[in-house]
């Protein structure tokens, strides 16, 4: 058997198709699992260091951008349509899966045009410009998160959950000194205007940060001025760019101050943590803002707006939190009510079982 995934363009994309290519390798050592994205994605870096065997086309996303660049990556789609159906002749898949952004819509475009069983995954709770173009023509549709399922054709879908490439604990490693562990994660470019808000909310609450342990992903760019900021203030924060453990970092945290992409969200949810979440603001739809409302609607999270006020507002929230331990352990039991631990299993199995059924 050979399935083509693609997805990518970010982490929030990238992370579920190679987690689900994975888990079918894992279930079915002898099949053959080819990666599609784009060289201007994550994958771009990702993919050549992962040891996984992959395809990119050279295209850009259409959506926020000037006249001249839309039209340049409408070009690119149309010439990554004709690589992506050349690919599909020449590998011959049983199955493609379009893990959604723009790296993922040509190759699902060359499935239907091959006729090629299409499986698509949504992980937000606000399907992106892709999947929505391509669900009515898929097989059939996974979602991350129940309130996508409304969007879709209810024939074609299954609630998956969002796959994900770690196991995660819900139980909580023992804190340190009896010392509160704060996560901040900005993505996996990182943000600009969380790692600003964290860090003015840090100097706000003054004295009473002092006892608390502090882990910050800041994205490449925010590295240094980031670790500046904390060494002004005494504090012996962590600061790094990447982590490449997310796991182990949600496993030592007590709460986690971030964005709201679905993989976030997914994590969150998986490890039964607290969190302060300040959607991306700038998305057409919203979509962070819903993706944080998953977990906010169930008592695990508190959202925070990303404007002028985010550091005095954080710094509110933080005092609020930090100062009541208990509440936090609540605040992640109700987290966990969100997450589905077999998202990966569960996606192998439907597209082992549309891929069969092509077959019969």
């Amino acid at each position: 058997m050979k399935v083509i995934i693609a997805g990518g363009g970010t982490g929030g994309h990238l992370f579920p198709a190679v987690a689900l290519g994975e888990e079918l390798i894992r279930e079915r050592p002898g099949i053959e699992v080819l990666f599609v994205g784009t060289s201007a994605g994550l994958e771009a870096k990702w993919l050549p260091m992962s040891g996984h065997r992959y395809e990119l086309f050279e295209m850009h996303g259409i959506r926020g951008h000037s006249a001249i660049e839309r039209a340049r990556a409408s070009v690119e789609f149309v010439r990554a349509i004709g690589l992506a159906v050349s690919l599909v002749r020449r590998f011959r898949p049983s199955l493609v899966v379009s893990a959604g952004g723009y790296a993922s819509a040509s190759m699902g475009a060359a499935a239907i045009m091959t006729r090629t069983p299409l499986v698509l995954m949504e992980q937000n709770t606000r399907p992106g410009l892709a999947n929505r173009m391509l669900s009515r023509f898929a097989d059939k549709i996974c979602v991350g998160f129940s309130d996508s399922a409304a969007y879709f054709s209810s024939s074609k879908v299954a609630v998956t959950g969002n796959p994900t490439r770690f196991q995660y604990r819900p139980d909580r490693s023992p804190r340190e000194g009896g010392q509160l562990q704060i996560l901040v994660l900005g993505g996996s470019s990182g943000a600009h205007r969380v790692n600003i808000g964290v860090v003015g909310a840090f100097k706000i609450c003054g004295k009473s940060v002092i006892n608390l342990n502090i882990v910050h992903q800041t994205g490449e760019a925010d590295e240094e001025l980031v670790r500046s900021a904390y060494r002004e203030m005494g504090l012996a924060a962590e600061v790094t760019p990447f982590i490449d453990d997310l796991a182990d970092a949600l496993h030592r945290a007590d709460l986690v101050v971030a964005r709201s992409g679905a993989m976030t969200v997914t994590d969150i949810a998986l490890g039964a943590r607290a969190a302060i979440f300040v959607p991306y603001p700038f998305h057409k739809d919203l979509q962070q803002l819903h993706n944080a409302r998953v977990i906010e609607k169930r008592g695990g999270a508190i959202i925070v707006r990303d404007d002028e006020q985010l550091a005095s507002n954080l710094a509110r929230e933080l005092d609020a939190l930090t100062g009541n331990p208990a509440r936090l352990d609540e605040m992640g039991l109700r987290a966990h009510q969100a997450a589905h631990p077999d998202a990966a299993r569960h996606v192998a199995g439907i597209c082992f079982e549309v891929a069969e059924q092509a077959a019969a």
